[in-house]
């Protein structure tokens, strides 16, 4: 099946004029490599995740022994993962652990001060005493230690009383959490609405889609509301009525996560279960499939399609389960936060990349991929890159995305 792509560049001083770029159909066969975390064992973080996952859905089942958890740090480059407990972990952790494993991969289990359980409790306590702006997102560390808080210097005076340091907040703020906190600086997420190309169905993830509020944003993943086909994008992006890039109708917005800021599209149209894997200029139409969704953990190497700057790689998860409050006003909860790997500051996300989707663990070099979230937030500015955008904007180095688990287990949804 054909399927046509405009690229729509636009003068962002008074518009007054653009130029459509024709691309080529987007094949359904073999499709060009990309640029993928490089590995010992390409399977190396499915391995950990087949490890790790069933003793995760056992806490989440409820059991009482599994009060103690507290969390999961993967580090598939060294075939490794880390897995915390509040006292000596049940030995339904190592059989679990055992019944999965693979040879040469190691996960250790290590105690913990505090469990998740514990954390959670704590931050409850901070955001009902603390004033929203006194903070700026807040969530539990993998290692059970302490729960991480970041902040905006300019607002924390009200929280702190005095000068503002990180020793001052984090003790401040301990004590009202009743558990130590690590603290650090950080400026209040922007949500990534902004101005690029086109999609028909069926829809791809990764393509242009705009609003009457957003005048450009991405979509994420096809499938099913019950009997209804739905595209997940950002909620922020807008109500009503959502169009592409050349001003065709796509759907109404049809229901939005409580608390999630993720939205479903009820599309007029097919959607085809793939997603863009080229640059946001690409016009070969590079895409592929998804294989379903996966759960994410600190360490977890992730790629990003956003329509605005396109394919990215080599990105990791640096923290899970945080809660948050973006610039305009919308609470999400709970959101994953990746930066690229290394912590160079570079530039992983724009304006524009609102509602894209997050992927993992590919099956092969030019594979299928598993969804593990849809992109709602950015963070710590940076310079874009020339040629890196489809358009002048405004670039992060950090990205926050709502995981899957919470869209499919609240919000009914099933990927196509």
């Amino acid at each position: 099946m054909r399927r046509s792509r405009l690229v729509l560049f636009l003068a962002l001083s008074a518009v007054t004029a653009a130029t459509l770029v024709a691309a080529d159909a987007a094949p359904d066969g073999p499709v060009p490599s990309v640029s993928l975390p490089v590995l010992r064992d390409p399977q190396a973080q499915q391995k950990l995740h087949r490890m790790t996952d069933p003793v995760q859905d056992w806490v989440e089942s409820g059991a009482p022994a599994a009060d103690g958890y507290a969390g999961t740090v993967i580090d598939a480059s060294n075939q490794h993962a880390d897995l915390f407990w509040k006292g000596g972990a049940p030995a339904e952790v190592r059989t679990l652990l055992d019944a999965n494993a693979s040879p040469g991969y190691i996960v250790d289990v290590h105690q913990s001060p505090y469990s998740r359980a514990e954390m959670r409790a704590a931050i409850d306590r901070f955001t009902a005493a603390a004033a929203p702006e006194t903070w700026t997102s807040i969530g539990p560390q993998e290692d059970g230690a302490a729960i991480a808080i970041s902040y905006s210097p300019a607002n924390a005076t009200r929280l702190t009383g005095g000068a503002v340091t990180e020793q001052a907040y984090s003790r401040r703020a301990a004590e009202i959490a009743g558990m130590p906190v690590t603290a650090t600086t950080g400026g209040r997420p922007a949500a990534l609405s902004g101005r690029r190309h086109s999609d028909s169905a069926p829809y791809y993830a990764g393509a242009e889609v705009n609003t009457g509020k957003a005048s450009f944003c991405s979509t994420a993943f096809s499938g099913w509301k019950g009997r209804t086909k739905v595209l997940l994008t950002a909620a922020h992006c807008g109500n009503g009525r959502y169009y592409n890039g050349t001003g065709s109708y796509i759907g109404d917005l049809s229901a939005i996560g409580d608390g999630l800021d993720v939205g479903m599209i009820a599309i007029n149209g097919d959607g085809a279960g793939r997603f863009y894997d080229g640059a946001w200029s690409d016009s070969s139409g590079s895409s592929r499939h998804t294989y379903g969704a996966g759960r994410n953990n600190v360490g977890d190497l992730i790629c990003l399609s956003g329509a605005q700057s396109g394919w990215k790689c080599d990105v990791e998860v640096k923290r899970v389960d945080v809660e948050t409050t973006n610039d305009e006003g919308t609470k999400i909860k709970p959101v994953d936060v990746a930066e690229s790997k290394g912590g160079d500051r570079r530039a992983i996300g724009a304006k524009g990349d609102s509602g894209g989707p997050v992927l993992a663990d590919p099956s092969g070099p030019n594979g299928d991929m598993a969804a593990r979230g849809v992109i709602v937030a950015g963070g710590s500015e940076v310079g874009c890159p020339a040629g890196s955008t489809a358009h002048s904007t405004t670039c992060y180095a950090q990205l926050l995305y709502v995981p899957m688990t919470p869209v499919v287990n609240q919000m009914g949804f099933s990927i196509s």
